[in-house]
């Protein structure tokens, strides 16, 4: 059998195959069926790789005879390096036959550095017609804890040129590091969990490959630039980029003011009653006690913050004052060079309960800025009301419905708004599981004008004696945005900032999972998990 592999080329990571890789060719007719046992690249033994007949995936791994066969391999090739593949092969007849073959790599479009040992790939696809632009992307990862030392020191990540193979380092934040080391066999081996934040920049209707190196105990930390700047102390922080300055309340860190930059320096606040916080939600009234919100937290406890170059969070977790059946937690989450605010914020009950209101959602501001009131209707049009024309506090000014996508306080004369953005809430019965809850959004003003999400309210109806019962395990989440900024000058052009905004966040990139290479410890075979009874998978028919 006079058969040989021919190298077609050398390829970079892109979206069909997200590592460096070799195709090749089989040269010469085959008698029968080639079924491949081994490869190795450079003499290292490789899983990964994958077998074409007429262009189509063979699982089996063999070349087949009047086909078109072709093989690629994974293979972590430098510029203009030299690279040997040998790939053993057993005939029908059993007989092995070995091929082999060597090539030289391109000048470009190689392995980006060679002291980082190891790599994970993640695709990163655009779908909605929008360029990306330092898109926030977070992903969890789980290495073989030997691989990895010092993971905020040592992780790379780095995004490949589409076109040309080019790598480029990107600002990366590594944080959540967690090892689990219990056991060490053919069912688990000790590994390091992390997560890993960078902004990505895709173009519109396309897809790209950005790669997580690591594997290199001699990495000093890296030091990125950014726009982020975080100051203050305790809970009164103060927190900006280049588009806007967010400052935080002292006594419970809710979002207190928002400054938007952008040459208007406008600011955005509350400060007419209580606490005088711009966000007050999750809240709760159930009489005899007060009515209360998160903005009344003074020192919450489960405080916690996280900060880098790619984002900057805080987070409060504590039942409520008064209430220590009423467990939140609310999240904030700052991003560089990005113009918006992620609220994120949990509700869970853990007792028996009634009450006149539960309330989140929430932004509350005094009128000196904003005068008229925008929202994006069911139909796609956009509505718009002067906030005074309104029926005035105790009425409610307006309803909205709870898929609203996103909702405005705005001054057409500077022009500026802060617009919010909705995008997930859910509730949940654990003993239950339904939730018979119908939540919505409603315009309120007086000496100050706010939109709320009522979850139970009958305190503004007209039968607001009215007291619901909430089981205990209901839980309330909701994730949001904040987004300050300038608006187009014209009728046509006002709201284009917020549509652009809104849908690039509800329709968020699409991440791949991380691919990872076959690490020689991984059992060549299935190994089924530990079970209670022992079964029979089910097999192909």
């Amino acid at each position: 059998m006079a058969v040989k592999l021919e190298c077609i080329n050398y390829d970079f990571p892109h979206s069909e195959r997200p590592c460096y890789h070799i195709k090749y060719r089989l040269e010469g007719d085959l008698e029968g069926e080639l079924i491949i046992s081994r490869i190795e690249v450079n003499g290292k033994w490789s899983r990964d790789y994958w077998v074409h007949n007429d262009g189509r995936f063979n699982p089996k791994n063999s070349f087949l005879p009047k086909r078109k066969n072709e093989l690629v391999v994974r293979a972590d090739w430098e510029n203009d390096g030299e690279n040997t593949i040998k790939v053993k092969c057993q005939e029908a007849n059993g007989k092995a036959l070995e091929l082999s073959q060597s090539s030289r790599a391109p000048s470009s479009g190689g392995y980006w550095d060679k002291r980082w040992k190891y790599y994970g790939s993640n695709v990163i696809e655009e779908t909605e017609g929008f360029a990306r632009e330092g898109e926030p992307i977070h992903l969890l990862l789980g290495l073989y804890a030997d691989r990895l030392k010092h993971p905020a020191g040592e992780i790379r990540v780095v995004g490949i040129d589409p076109e040309s193979g080019i790598p480029e380092e990107v600002p990366c934040q590594v944080y959540g590091s967690s090892v689990w080391d219990k056991m060490r066999d053919e069912h688990c081996q000790p590994t390091t969990t992390v997560e890993v934040a960078f902004l990505a920049d895709v173009p519109a209707l396309t897809s790209k490959v950005y790669l997580i190196f690591y594997g290199n105990p001699k990495a000093e930390s890296p030091k990125y630039s950014s726009d982020l700047r975080v100051s203050g102390k305790g809970y009164g922080l103060t927190v900006e980029n280049s588009h806007y300055k967010t400052l935080l309340h002292p006594k419970s860190g809710a979002i207190d003011e928002i400054h938007l930059k952008q040459n208007t320096n406008v600011v955005f606040d509350h400060h007419l009653e209580t606490n005088g916080s711009l966000h007050w939600n999750p809240g709760v009234y159930a009489p005899p006690r007060t009515w209360i919100h998160a903005s009344d937290w003074e020192n919450p406890g489960g405080y916690s913050t996280i900060g880098g170059p790619v984002f900057f969070t805080t987070k409060r977790h504590a039942p409520l004052p008064l209430y220590p059946e009423v467990v939140c937690s609310v999240t904030y989450r700052f991003y560089a060079n990005k113009p918006y605010i992620v609220v994120e914020s949990m509700i869970d009950v853990t007792e028996d309960m009634d009450v006149v209101a539960l309330r989140n959602g929430e932004i509350v501001l005094n009128r000196n800025v904003v005068r008229e009131f925008a929202w994006k209707k069911a139909d796609g049009d956009i509505g718009s009301v002067v906030i005074k024309d309104r029926p005035r506090h105790p009425t409610r000014g307006m309803d909205l419905h709870i898929a609203t996508p996103w909702f405005a306080f705005y001054n057409r004369e500077i022009p500026c708004a802060l617009a919010v953005m909705n995008l997930e809430v859910s509730a949940y019965r654990r003993d239950r599981g339904l939730v018979e809850w119908a939540p919505w959004h409603y315009l309120h003003w007086g000496p100050w004008t706010y939109c709320a999400r009522p979850l139970i309210y009958t305190f503004a109806t007209p039968n607001p004696q009215r007291v619901i019962h909430v089981s205990a395990g209901s839980s309330f989440y909701e994730r949001m945005v904040f987004y300050p900024c300038r608006l187009g000058l014209s009728d046509e052009e006002r709201f284009i900032p917020i549509e652009e905004t809104a849908a690039k966040l509800q329709h968020p990139l699409r991440t791949s999972v991380t691919h990872l290479d076959i690490d020689e410890r991984v059992p060549e075979e299935w190994v089924p998990p530990i079970l209670v009874d022992e079964f029979e998978e089910m097999g192909d028919d």
